[in-house]
């Protein structure tokens, strides 16, 4: 029991931590580079889960182009879409979600502590094996590679490859899909 208390603990620093981390205040410093080494719930090492290494320079130039292309066509609905899910940290739109699962379904607090700690523990995992391949693979943004390319929030300092809203995003939408399966194209989508 005291083990199960001093995790959930743990979940609940990790959470503060994060949101933290996500709003430090230095810019001039690299983001969490060691992060990619720090402990995991569920897997073995960050390095576990390592990409494949990122698209070479050639198919960056042919991103960066379609990314342009994109700029261009920038409407009042994808820049709310980009707010809503830059409210903060990765997880926390996702926390949101599981929350109102977990109200939906009107699950009692062991069940619901249960949800939390699942999608929790599997974003959080996610994302340390992200930074691992951030900064194993180092890929500048597309924005530092062409100065022509704009970006509508600024470009925190780390690398690019992968994208920890992407990662959280596949963790938490997969588990919560396994949880609640009546869900599942909606946590997809």
């Amino acid at each position: 029991m005291h083990s199960a208390r001093a995790r959930k603990s743990g979940l609940f620093l990790l959470a503060v931590v994060l949101d933290i981390v996500s709003f430090s205040p230095s810019a001039s410093a690299q983001i969490e580079p060691t992060a990619g080494s720090w402990q995991t719930w569920v897997l073995s090492s960050g390095s576990q889960l390592r990409l494949q290494p990122p698209p070479g320079q050639q198919d960056s130039k042919e991103e960066i182009e379609i990314l342009l292309n994109l700029v261009a066509q920038r409407d009042p609905s994808g820049l709310d879409l980009i707010k809503f899910w830059e409210a903060g940290s990765p997880s926390y739109r996702w926390n949101q979600i599981a929350g109102a699962e977990i109200s939906k379904f009107n699950l009692n607090t062991p069940r619901g502590e249960r949800v939390l700690a699942l999608v929790h523990v599997a974003i959080y995992d996610a994302m340390v094996a992200a930074w691992d391949s951030k900064y194993f693979y180092n890929r500048p943004r597309p924005s530092d590679l062409d100065k022509k390319l704009s970006t509508v929030i600024p470009n925190p300092d780390s690398p690019s490859y992968p994208s920890e809203h992407a990662v959280a995003a596949g963790a938490a939408s997969k588990v919560l899909a396994y949880l609640f399966p009546a869900d599942a194209q909606m946590f997809a989508d």
